[in-house]
């Protein structure tokens, strides 16, 4: 369909659609695409488009899909909140914004939209994607932050300045890792960025919820806390801070909810694309360290019946790798003193998510474990990492599992292998 689009007038666009600018000018989430740019939207995103100037538009989507709105949807609190930030930030600080709501309150709409009107003000803007579940930057089961060179509209379809591998969708059983993720990303924003943005999980009620935002917000110690609430469902959150670091927004209106189905799909659709060049490769064992579990982290032996076996720390036990489930005959002439036995099932790896680090343990890329290799003393992994495979020092190992073709395909325990 064609769109003439008039100067201040605005219209919503539900995906999957395609847009492309034929004349003119429009602004989507403070970001201004001029003629000749295109923009995919996605299956459960939706854009609003407002008329810089006047402006001809080819649009690719369902008659149903394109709404005219009597006036934008966008509150003219965003851009003063926008304003008030540019006039608060001292010089060579940074300055640090802690998005709270609830699922589907629109937190990354909107730490878009002011991600955008500050890049045009600020200039280095960083924003961290703390919700692993339904990642906007980088791979899901990561934090992913990114360093905005010019305004954006789907921060996806950027790659990440850095990324903390969580390993997970959700940081329940993973407390510790998700807040020392918040904690190196923070540093990294304090010499990367004059402002930082962090779009927060829904995660906010119950001992989990409470816990975890509350430790977030020490961590950090944000200049500004932006509630996006229905009613009062955060108040409990900011209790012990003063007013002025509270902005409290409220929901639009037009903030759909997005079904489990539609939140897989578009999970499965950032993996599928980060994996889409990934190759297989080889990493001896010995080249690495190991991190978030048991292998190669023990003392390694020989025991009868084993494809692999190490001594693990004091009252752990011993690691045993096995072709098939333990039998009582099998460990009748084993030495009696390995502790508690931990056992693993060759072939129970393949499809891990792990985490390729470098020396100093920052995160090269997201991988899939494809095997242990216990003949050649090898991971065999799939990655579309393009470095040097010299560089990887670390495995961390997370408990999502994934099919070749970037789909979801269970869990293990966090530290099981």
């Amino acid at each position: 369909m064609q769109l003439t689009l008039k100067k201040d007038e605005f219209f919503l666009l539900n995906g999957p659609a395609t847009l492309r600018v034929e004349s003119g000018s429009v602004e989507i989430i403070a970001a201004r695409k001029i003629s000749g740019e295109s923009v995919e939207v996605p299956l459960g995103k939706k854009i609003p488009l407002l008329g810089v100037e006047d402006a001809d538009l080819a649009i690719e989507a369902p008659e149903d899909a394109l709404t005219r709105m009597e006036k934008t949807s966008i509150p003219t609190e965003w851009d003063e909140l926008a304003a008030r930030i540019v006039a608060e930030r001292k010089d060579g600080e940074l300055y640090k914004i802690l998005v709270l709501g609830e699922v589907d309150t629109g937190k990354t709409f909107f730490s878009t939209y002011l991600a955008n009107r500050l890049n045009q003000q600020l200039g280095k803007v960083a924003i961290l994607d703390c919700d692993s579940g339904q990642s906007d930057i980088g791979a899901p089961g990561t934090f992913g932050m990114l360093v905005l060179a010019e305004p954006a509209i789907f921060l996806s379809e950027l790659d990440p300045t850095h990324m903390y591998f969580l390993g997970a969708h959700s940081p329940g059983l993973h407390f510790a890792p998700a807040l020392a993720g918040v904690s190196e990303m923070l540093r990294k924003a304090e010499k990367d960025a004059d402002a930082l943005i962090i779009d927060t999980t829904g995660w906010v009620q119950g001992d989990g919820g409470r816990a975890i935002k509350k430790a977030k917000l020490d961590i950090v110690q944000p200049d500004l806390v932006v509630l996006m609430q229905r009613g009062t469902e955060l108040e409990h959150l900011v209790k012990h801070l003063s007013s002025e670091k509270v902005v409290r927004l409220p929901v639009s209106k037009r903030a759909s909810s997005t079904s489990q189905m539609d939140r897989k799909a578009l999970r499965e659709m950032v993996s599928k694309r980060y994996f889409k060049d990934a190759k297989v490769f080889e990493i001896p064992f010995k080249q690495v360290f190991t991190d978030r579990c048991y292998f190669l982290s023990g003392t390694k032996f020989d025991l009868e019946g084993t494809l692999h076996a190490e001594r693990l720390s004091a009252w752990e036990g011993t690691l045993v790798v096995t072709s098939g489930p333990l039998m009582p005959e099998q460990t009748r002439d084993w030495p009696k003193d390995l502790g508690m036995l931990r056992n693993v099932i060759a072939g129970s790896e393949k499809g891990l998510m792990i985490a390729l680090l470098d020396k100093n343990q920052n995160m090269l890329a997201v991988a899939r474990l494809e095997e242990l290799d216990f003949l050649n003393n090898t991971f065999r992994i799939r990655s579309n990492f393009k470095g040097a495979l010299e560089q990887i020092k670390g495995i961390q190992f997370g408990s999502l599992k994934l099919n070749e073709a970037g789909e979801e395909a269970g869990f293990i325990e966090p530290g099981a292998l």
